[in-house]
């Protein structure tokens, strides 16, 4: 079984505010975390070819992410603007409709994904191990990545996992923005929640409802079948659990699956953060409604933020925040207020139509990639 591991990397230019898309992109002229994360790999002597994903794509990124690459005692290989051209055009040739061809793109956490999945699925690799670029492993974290992945256990298939990351503190959970700005809107404490919960089984493995981006294992199996949605703003991997559920795969927490997690000081503002999350859970809840899942039956995070008073709960913690700055920063108090507007927009109509555009696309990808994988 060939493995490799991918590694997305997120950049900003002058001209490029990548910030609006993701949460810390490095200043391309600064050093960033992704050194790091190669000293470490290779002080493990990782095995495996590791393959980065510059995001967005541009060549002054590209070629950043070169440099901090070259001259390491790894099989790497940076991802360039070619590589998507060659995977669009594969694509085309095996028959990817058109329509859906501008949707392979590197412009958003989804689609940076996806892009990770088609180079697997098109070098011939079984199993995909993520992590991100301000991670670091121990000696021990690929055999418990490997565990189990393409095999069984308890009778059942595991074809994708999850694990949880560690603080330099010890902590295993999850610190996004936590703070009392933003007391009605408990993302980060529900997300914990679910973590907490998958901690306290009994058993290593655990059907899960969440997942870590940076802490995922993939095999064929599922990746193949299921792609991560790329008309979503984030939270992709939670969302990657929802489509797999859809298609009838389940993806498991285990308890061993640790990695530290040491993420660049956010810099940028708290009304952004809460922006894109109304976007997503607006947009998953209508995707929760089409899938025709239950909210009360995908745990107390997704649960809570695809109820039908959603905007509701948008709007009071949008306000609510707004009013922790109406003495302190108007900047933060007007962004605060646009929030509450954007509880209510886009319309429900156009949420349908991207869920659409997703099945459309899930449709495709199966389609293609059963027949030319490998």
């Amino acid at each position: 079984m060939a493995q490799c591991m991918i590694i997305p990397t997120y950049w900003s230019t002058p001209d490029i505010p990548s910030w609006k898309i993701f949460d810390h992109p490095i200043p391309v002229d600064e050093a960033g975390t992704l050194g790091r994360t190669l000293d470490n790999l290779e002080g493990c002597g990782y095995p495996d070819p590791v393959i980065i994903f510059p995001a967005p794509t541009d060549s002054r990124i590209e070629v950043r992410v070169q440099e901090i690459s070259r001259n390491r005692g790894l099989n790497i290989h940076v991802f360039s603007a070619a590589d998507l051209v060659s995977i669009r055009q594969r694509l085309h040739a095996e028959g990817f409709p058109a329509s859906l061809l501008g949707a392979i793109r590197m412009d958003s956490y989804g689609g940076v994904r996806n892009m990770g999945l088609l180079y697997a699925a098109f070098h011939g690799f079984d199993t995909i191990i993520m992590i991100d670029d301000d991670e670091c492993i121990d000696s021990h974290y690929r055999e418990s990545a490997l565990k189990f992945v393409g095999g069984s256990w308890e009778g059942r298939a595991v074809l994708g996992k999850t694990g949880c990351v560690v603080d330099a503190k010890g902590n295993k959970f999850y610190d996004g923005q936590i703070s009392d700005v933003l007391n009605g809107w408990p993302k980060d404490e529900l997300f914990n929640r679910e973590v907490k919960e998958a901690l306290g089984e009994k058993t290593r493995l655990s059907e899960s409802k969440i997942a870590f981006g940076g802490n995922m294992v993939l095999n064929s199996g599922l990746f193949l079948r299921v792609p991560f949605d790329p008309y979503g703003t984030r939270g992709e991997d939670d969302d990657y659990v929802l489509n797999a559920r859809y298609c009838g795969v389940p993806l498991f927490f285990d308890q061993e699956l640790l990695l530290l997690h040491l993420p660049p000081e956010r810099t940028h503002h708290y009304w952004t953060r809460q922006r894109q999350d109304i976007l997503h859970f607006r947009y998953m809840r209508e995707k929760v409604r089409v899938f025709g899942f239950q909210p009360e039956s995908l745990g107390s995070f997704l649960g809570y933020f695809t109820q039908d008073d959603l905007e509701y709960k948008a709007l009071s913690s949008s306000i609510q925040a707004a009013l922790h700055f109406v003495d302190t920063d108007r900047g933060e108090f007007e962004e605060f207020l646009n929030n509450a507007i954007a509880a209510e927009t886009p319309p429900v109509v156009q949420l349908r139509s991207r869920v659409d555009a997703f099945l459309r696309f899930m449709d495709a990808w199966q389609s293609v990639l059963s027949r030319v994988a490998g």
